[in-house]
């Protein structure tokens, strides 16, 4: 699913950058424990605002951003013009089987309809005891404005939080009590997920 003009707009601002490079990324160390991986994917990567905290706040040796939209790629590749870019649909991600340690999903995966199938995807591409560190949005009346800048985006049956982390533990994919909920910072701002978390690969 692609952003219109305002979804791309709200997930593409200042404001939001700060947040991803503040906020979010201090949750994502916080819960996901040593910070240092190898090779990090971005599930959506949009313009690219959060492929450098990758190598420089998370350790990455190797950096790939993936998305669906040619325009953000565009201008990633202005801001990353050395970084690894892939356009290509998360739910059909052209990696090898457990090529990366960390998959980073910075709002994401919650605005895909095949949300299930693209989850399966990011246990497919990780390494055993890889990450998936996520932000997604699970409360309604958040996603209730989503249809606004998203395409189709009401064609979506967006899941619970109880539900979400059930449907990681089904892949093999443990929070383990690594979840933050946001609750009052994601209604004051809209620009963050209701739930963060750090979800690891079980043997």
């Amino acid at each position: 699913m692609r952003l219109n003009t305002l979804g791309r707009a709200s997930m593409n601002n200042p404001f939001r950058a700060r947040l991803q490079s503040g906020f979010i990324a201090s949750a994502f160390r916080r819960l996901g424990g040593p910070a240092a991986v190898g090779r990090a994917l971005e599930v959506g990567c949009g313009r690219g605002e959060a492929l450098g905290l990758l190598a420089g706040a998370f350790g990455a040796r190797e950096v790939v951003g993936l998305d669906l939209d040619p325009r953000m790629l565009s201008l990633a590749r202005r801001r990353h013009p050395r970084a690894r870019l892939v356009l290509a649909d998360v739910v059909r991600m052209p990696f090898r089987d457990a090529a990366f340690d960390a998959v980073f999903d910075f709002g994401a995966l919650h605005i895909v309809a095949e949300w299930k199938r693209a989850l399966d995807e990011v246990r497919r591409v990780l390494t055993p005891g890889g990450g998936y560190f996520f932000e997604w949005v699970t409360g309604r009346a958040r996603r209730a404005l989503y249809p606004l800048g998203a395409e189709r985006f009401e064609r979506i049956a967006p899941p619970e939080a109880a539900d979400l982390l059930d449907a990681l533990a089904r892949r093999g994919l443990l929070t383990e009590g690594r979840i933050a909920r946001p609750r009052l910072l994601a209604a004051l701002t809209y620009l963050v997920g209701d739930v963060l978390g750090v979800a690891r690969v079980t043997a």
